[in-house]
């Protein structure tokens, strides 16, 4: 199975509305998707959460105008998570309510070979970091004792992964060991999340999890020091899974954020979308974290 991953498109119902006042996030999908435009072979679409920024339904709506004649070229299922940024209420006014639990978007797409995509919804209404509930890991124990023909991926948006920063760190997931524990010696292949805006790879319960970069920045938690630092950059990830269920081969790409409109500096990714200090980072945390 041929996975392309996306995430944090972070879209505004207000064409108008830029990311940190810079980012035109419509306009850096766009790019993205011309730039993929000429992929081939293609399985599944996965977008990991955070399709909109202010959580309307008019981002959604702009979120699957775009994504939707796209996957459709390549011949592919879209998978679309709640990230924490997004309004499942709304969302779920343009996709629909779907195969899931009515409290949750979470639900399974079969997509082909029998291969299927789980998606759950780790949003926490008013919160930045990650939440499953004892119900969620429950709907989720029940689905995997049945496996699938060629395996299943899980898609979340807070990584099960501990955190690169201090302020991600705040916002991560809750209950990741309870998660793994419904996961071992299940036919998942592979966890596919987003929200850290830069890619990051590890394990959980065995099974490779894997984060894509954010389309709309991407975070440097290298460089940045004690700061929380991103560049007008977007990018996207290719995984392939084999058909008998190995680790799966991850390619990814990163390119100018095409939606950048920093004037002087638009295109010059020197210049971060946002570099943000301590006390920022702190009052982020007060206002967001657990």
């Amino acid at each position: 199975m041929r996975i392309l991953h996306l995430s944090d498109t972070h879209l505004y119902g207000d064409p108008t509305a830029r990311h940190y006042g810079r980012i035109d996030t419509a306009a850096a999908l766009r790019g993205v998707l011309n730039r993929l435009a000429g992929l081939e072979g293609v399985d599944l679409v996965v977008h990991s959460g955070d399709a909109s920024e202010d959580g309307t339904v008019e981002s959604y709506r702009r979120l699957h105008a775009l994504l939707d004649p796209f996957a459709a070229t390549l011949g592919a299922p879209l998978v679309v998570a709640m990230g924490n940024h997004d309004v499942p209420a709304a969302y779920a006014q343009v996709a629909g309510p779907g195969d899931h639990d009515p409290r949750y978007q979470d639900r399974v797409i079969t997509t082909v070979g029998g291969a299927r995509a789980v998606v759950l919804d780790s949003s926490v209404p008013g919160a930045g970091y990650g939440h499953l509930d004892p119900a969620q890991l429950e709907w989720l124990r029940s689905v995997l004792a049945e496996p699938s023909v060629g395996g299943t991926v899980l898609v979340v948006h807070h990584p099960p992964l501990t955190a690169a920063t201090r302020m991600l760190r705040a916002l991560d997931l809750d209950g990741v060991d309870e998660l793994a524990e419904v996961l071992v010696g299940t036919d998942v292949r592979a966890i596919l999340s987003g929200h850290y805006h830069h890619e990051m790879t590890g394990q959980l319960a065995g099974i490779p999890v894997h984060v894509t970069p954010g389309i709309t920045n991407v975070v440097d938690p290298v460089a940045a020091g004690d700061h929380e630092r991103s560049l007008a950059l977007s990018g996207a990830s290719i995984l392939q899974i084999d058909a008998n269920g190995t680790a799966p081969g991850i390619i990814t790409s990163l390119w100018p954020n095409a939606g950048d409109t920093g004037g002087d500096t638009a295109g010059d990714v020197r210049v971060p979308v946002y570099d943000f200090g301590p006390e920022n980072v702190q009052a982020i945390i007060d206002a967001a974290g657990r």
